[in-house]
């Protein structure tokens, strides 16, 4: 529900899918009867003058169905290790009977366990309660000081409420300072936010019980906007970063050490695109991204120059560093950034050190800008990865000077472009050859996939959806490589047992990349769903499809359709013994909302796009 200020960056794998076809996802909220739990929760969050937090929170949870049991199995708390934890109380009470105290032996304090690249001395402290069962009732207060971190003046806290399999019956938060309170919020009106005369205190209460979880969820559904607030001492992003942008520069002015100095030598006749491409893979051939959060005081502060290099790994802000001081030492311009990494951005309510999760490169090449993430297994010049698009970044000059930018949607341009030869026996299998040439994201997803897991899988899985029932199927491709271009070609040959499907004396065919792809939106409709569907990076599909050995049903009239979120062009050609067809399907938006895909809109586009499907759809006479 809430959240603290800890920057510990952790690394972005590029999700790995070389599938031809993106089905949509969808979810529904769950109806309150069904909570397995009911929490009623007090906060009181104090911020001390050398930005030091202590807060005290009082946690009641009654348990409503059999799950609820093991959603509060065990409850641990994390916290570094020069920041103080104490449970002040604990007690459980089964229905009918009276409160009884944890024993000493329930409550467990030990070193948390290492992230997975990384490793730390958090520490971890566990409650443990006995006989839990529906109607067991827990109850605990904790207390907690979180130590100021370096270079940080201000306190920001964010406290958010995101579906939950909690009922939450009552909500109270108080948070008081020595200097007065800024604060935003956003979908907030479920709560009452009431400042005191001289701005120091500020209290939120709850309004009615609440109950906001989602059944039939994918992973790649959320919500784009959720209830927040946030506290801060200002609301100046200078105020916020400018000591630690004064701090990165101080870093990036030393001497690079000597293995980054020789890569910049290496690569400084080269143009500049290909200057960041050389020193991204140095960095990738001589750096891996761990996390050392043993030093937890570091915070958002990066090792120096030096440190980095004799490591020979880092976190986001460790190899962000370095590459902003290789860049600039081969001649361009470059500069640190703090972003908000992942599929969800939300908006900027205050520009605090809870805002960012990641440091990223802004550099500036022949005239573009790019967005550098040193911490990934993959590049592609001038490419943006999809967890930073779209979104605001805070960017630190040469002067220490923080200013706000945003990074922009990458356009929808062509990522595959399928070129397919299906020859139909009189049994209705299809001997297949198949040319696709991959750029962009699913090109940089198949480095990825063949780094991770080996040529071998990813040939198997690129088999997989060239047909219905493949045998025989053989990959011919280069190797891919950690800086990857545009026009990476993949041929296939095969067989599919069922390229055609049986149906009385004919058989039928149908094109699912072009057919399937509308009925996720269709059920999400229908039931009236609620969740904002991830779709992932813009991109066009460009298919070409000859289809031979058989007489066709229908010639294809071709059609059009235009939207705001896809754009779909097909034309066909029947041929002696055959069929040709083309299309092109553009995917112009990382998301959709709820009211774009309940909007009458869209409900036209589907039947636009279904109409424009079925022409493909034939019966094949052998």
């Amino acid at each position: 529900m809430s959240r603290l200020y800890r920057f510990s960056c952790h690394r972005s794998l590029i999700a790995i899918s070389l599938g031809l076809v993106t089905h949509s996802v969808s979810a529904a909220l769950q109806p309150m009867a069904e909570a397995p739990l009911a929490s009623d929760t007090e906060l009181h969050c104090h911020f001390n003058r050398d930005a030091s937090t202590d807060c005290t929170t009082t946690q009641h949870y009654t348990i409503l169905k059999p799950n609820g049991r093991e959603i509060l199995s065990r409850i641990d708390f994390d916290y570094s290790e020069g920041d103080t934890f104490e449970v002040v109380s604990a007690q459980s009470t089964q229905p009918g009977a009276k409160p009884v105290a944890l024993d000493a032996a329930q409550i467990d304090t030990r070193t948390a366990p290492n992230p997975d690249q990384g490793f730390s001395r958090d520490k971890q402290t566990s409650l443990a309660f006995p006989n839990l069962r529906v109607g067991t009732q827990i109850r605990y207060t904790v207390r907690e000081h979180r130590a100021a971190k370096p270079l940080v003046t201000q306190f920001h806290y964010a406290l958010t409420f995101g579906p939950s399999a909690f009922r939450r019956d009552h909500v109270k938060a108080r948070f008081t300072a020595e200097r007065p309170i800024q604060w935003r919020s956003e979908l907030f009106d479920g709560f009452t936010v009431t400042p005191s005369a001289n701005g120091k205190t500020l209290d939120v209460l709850q309004k009615a019980p609440t109950y906001l979880n989602y059944i039939n969820e994918s992973s790649s559904a959320a919500l784009l906007r959720i209830p927040r607030l946030e506290v801060g001492s200002a609301l100046d992003r200078q105020a916020y970063f400018g000591d630690f942008a004064q701090r990165y520069n101080q870093i990036l002015a030393a001497n690079l050490p000597a293995q980054a100095a020789a890569a910049v030598a290496a690569a400084s006749r080269l143009a500049p695109a290909e200057r960041v491409a050389a020193l991204m893979q140095h960095i990738n051939d001589h750096y891996r991204y761990l996390g050392d959060w043993r030093a937890t005081e570091r915070g958002y502060v990066p090792f120096n120059l030096a440190e980095i290099e004799q490591h020979g790994y880092g976190d986001c802000k460790d190899l962000a560093t370095l590459l902003t001081a290789m860049l600039k030492a081969s001649g361009l311009k470059a500069e640190t950034a703090w972003v908000s990494r992942g599929d969800v951005a939300y908006a900027l309510l205050i520009p605090g050190t809870n805002a960012p999760n990641h440091a990223i490169v802004r550099a500036e090449v022949d005239g573009q800008v790019w967005w550098l993430d040193p911490t990934n297994p993959v590049f592609a010049p001038g490419q943006t990865m999809p967890d930073i698009q779209d979104r605001w970044v805070l960017v630190n000059n040469a002067q220490g000077q923080v200013r706000e930018e945003q990074i922009p949607l990458e356009r929808p341009e062509t990522t595959l472009r399928l070129d397919k030869q299906v020859h139909f026996d009189k049994q209705g299998n299809g001997a297949t050859q198949a040319t696709i040439t991959f750029s962009r994201l699913p090109l940089m997803q198949m480095s990825v996939a063949d780094r991770q897991q080996g040529t071998t899988a990813t040939d198997q899985n690129l088999c997989a959806h060239f047909g219905n029932d493949i045998s025989d199927c053989q990959i011919i491709r280069p190797l891919t490589a950690f800086v990857v271009h545009d026009g990476y070609t993949v041929n296939a040959t095969l067989n599919d047992q069922r390229a055609l499907e049986k149906l009385a004396n004919d058989y039928v065919y149908t094109d699912e990349s072009l057919k399937g792809r509308w009925d996720g939106f269709i059920n999400y409709r229908r039931h009236d769903q609620q969740a904002d569907l991830y779709l992932g990076n813009p991109e066009t599909y460009d298919y070409s499809f000859t289809l031979t050995g058989g007489k066709m049903e229908k010639a294809i009239p071709g059609c059009q359709v235009r939207s705001p979120w896809y754009d779909l062009d097909l034309e066909g050609k029947r041929l002696d013994d055959g069929l040709r067809y083309h299309y092109r399907l553009s995917q112009k938006t990382r998301w959709l909302t709820h009211a774009e895909v309940a909007s009458e809109a869209f409900g036209k586009m589907i039947e636009e796009a279904r109409a424009c499907a079925e022409q493909v759809h034939q019966v094949v006479k052998l």
